[in-house]
């Protein structure tokens, strides 16, 4: 149509939640809420064809279109689910509650493959663990990182509560590039947005260090890279009650890497305490891999009662140092790591002990294995240091396999003087998870070696075997018990045994032992002249 005349359109103005509010407007009169920035149109009346008498509401950019959609009810059209009291009025949300249930670092401008994000990863954590806690356990959710690789060149700090998830191993993905340093570290809750408190170095004197220490964190399911053989990749400084579940640390350890004593020197995860109560401790490590570093975990101070279970420990220098350094007098370094469990873990090329421990008590080794440990890289045959150590009493290694005692206890050529280190070296119990099979020869009516066993000092063994001929009718289950004077390398063996079988044939095979290089070597005659007898024995240690 033509337009006759340009009019100027007069709107209403006023504040919504002052005074009456919005009034009820004319057909087609307009009001903006200054208060509120909202703008209104009024109905009509019904007369002229309006459905109801009214306002409608004109959306503009100031209205969140999340708050009009309408109500979210979980599982709407299934008849089976009910989620309230009364089936005919479900519970509702609306979705922008919905959607904040999760928080992804998409949401804090967190993007993969765009540059270093250290500023964008630490704004989130602050704002969601550090500024956002006025709710208390209502605002403790968790954020979420999609797969992709993430860079960062500084420190990410860390504080209590924090749950950070990724998509899992080699999925998500954190490359730090700085040259040196730490890529993970925890803050106390002192810590503000401004200023980062480690509780190993607050040294505040205050009585409630055990509350404020870190704590309740939950880092889960993502790879994190570290690119210089002295950086750090996790530090936890008197972080207790935490897990760490299906990560993969990677470092650049190698044969030029030096040896470091910083804190920051080349740890996969560095444990640190301000004394022996506020201390790392109650912390879970459950199918962690460490990848390439001086020590996968190091602890000189008095951390207790963690657990590491199905970890790899790979292709690093040592595995697991506790108590090197710890100058026993120094707070937080008296006792040493005591009561810590390593559990079902695979140690694979470590270069010298896979576990050593210089300071602390009622640490275990159970059922980890042990593949080309101590050999500096060369392989059983060159082995150069013991597989476990531990410098002080009171430590255990049960049921723990060492691909060296298979390779070294029965030597298949002629040469036994080959050098055979303890798998498990120093003051320790220690039980073999390893059950070996040796063939004796029919008939041996000189002494053989059937296999050895390597000691350090003076050392007791239990063995405990069964015989059993192929061509006579013996079986006999026994106990040899063996002890050595490590100072003046003499010996003591007692066979007590039971024997089922024919009459005076149970003396047939007759055990005996001597020290050679460094071993126990248990040796035998047999006496039967036909067919395999069979050895198949097991032992424990104690020095």
């Amino acid at each position: 149509m033509a337009v006759v005349q340009i009019s100027r359109i007069q709107i209403r103005r006023g504040q919504k939640n002052a005074g009456t509010g919005i009034p009820q407007l004319a057909s087609g009169e307009m009001a903006w809420a200054i208060d509120t920035q909202e703008l209104y149109i009024g109905n009509g009346a019904i007369s002229e064809g309006s459905p109801a008498v009214g306002n409608t509401k004109i959306l503009t950019d100031a209205d969140n279109l999340l708050d009009l959609i309408g109500q979210y009810v979980y599982k709407s059209d299934s008849a089976l689910i009910q989620t309230g009291q009364d089936p005919n009025y479900p519970i509702t949300r609306t979705l922008q509650e919905r959607l904040d249930e999760r928080v992804t670092s998409a949401s804090y401008g967190i993007l993969p493959n765009a540059g270093d994000q250290a500023t964008a990863i630490q704004r989130a954590i602050d704002n969601l663990f550090i500024t956002n806690t006025v709710n208390g356990a209502g605002d403790r959710v968790t954020l979420e990182f999609a797969p992709g690789v993430y860079q960062f060149s500084t420190t990410i700090y860390i504080p209590s509560y924090a749950t950070i998830l990724g998509a899992g191993k080699q999925k998500t993905i954190f490359n730090f590039t700085g040259p040196v340093g730490t890529a993970f570290a925890f803050v106390d809750d002192t810590s503000t947005t401004t200023n980062k408190v480690l509780s190993s170095t607050s040294n505040s004197g205050s009585t409630t260090e055990y509350n404020i220490q870190p704590k309740f964190c939950v880092l889960k399911g993502f790879t994190l890279n570290t690119n210089e053989p002295d950086v750090q990749a996790i530090q936890l400084d008197c972080v207790r009650d935490s897990v760490f579940e299906d990560i993969e640390l990677t470092g650049s350890y190698g044969d030029s890497a030096g040896d470091s004593t910083l804190p920051s020197g080349g740890y996969g995860i560095g444990m640190y305490a301000l004394s022996s109560i506020v201390t790392c401790q109650r912390n879970k490590f459950t199918r962690v891999t460490f990848d390439g570093f001086k020590d996968a975990v190091f602890a000189k101070e008095d951390i207790f009662n963690n657990t590491w279970i199905d970890c790899e420990i790979l292709n690093s220098k040592y595995g697991f140092e506790f108590g090197v350094g710890a100058d026993t007098v120094t707070t937080g370094e008296v006792y040493g790591p005591r009561k810590n469990i390593i559990e079902n873990c695979y140690f694979y090329n470590i270069d010298r002990y896979g576990i050593v421990i210089d300071n602390g008590y009622g640490n275990k080794s159970r059922g980890n294995t042990f593949v080309n440990v101590g050999n500096e890289g060369g392989g059983n045959a060159n082995n150069v240091y013991s597989q476990i150590k531990f410098t002080v009493k009171g430590n255990t290694s049960l049921q723990d396999n060492f691909d060296r005692q298979l390779d070294l206890a029965k030597v298949t050529d002629p040469n036994w003087s080959d050098a055979y280190l303890n798998e498990v070296e120093g003051k320790a119990f220690i039980i073999s998870g390893e059950v070996n099979t040796v063939s004796l020869v029919s008939p041996a009516t000189y002494e053989i070696t059937a296999f050895r066993i390597p000691f350090s000092g003076n050392t007791g063994f239990k063995i405990d075997y069964t015989l059993k001929s192929s061509s006579y009718t013996q079986m006999r289950k026994g106990t040899l018990s063996v002890a050595v004077d490590g100072t003046n390398l003499t010996l003591q063996l007692v066979d007590d045994y039971e024997y089922v079988g024919t009459v005076g044939q149970d003396t047939r095979v007759e055990f005996s032992a001597i020290i050679s290089n460094g071993c126990v070597e248990v040796q035998y005659v047999n006496d039967n002249t036909v067919g395999t007898t069979l050895l198949t024995y097991a032992y424990s240690t104690i020095s």
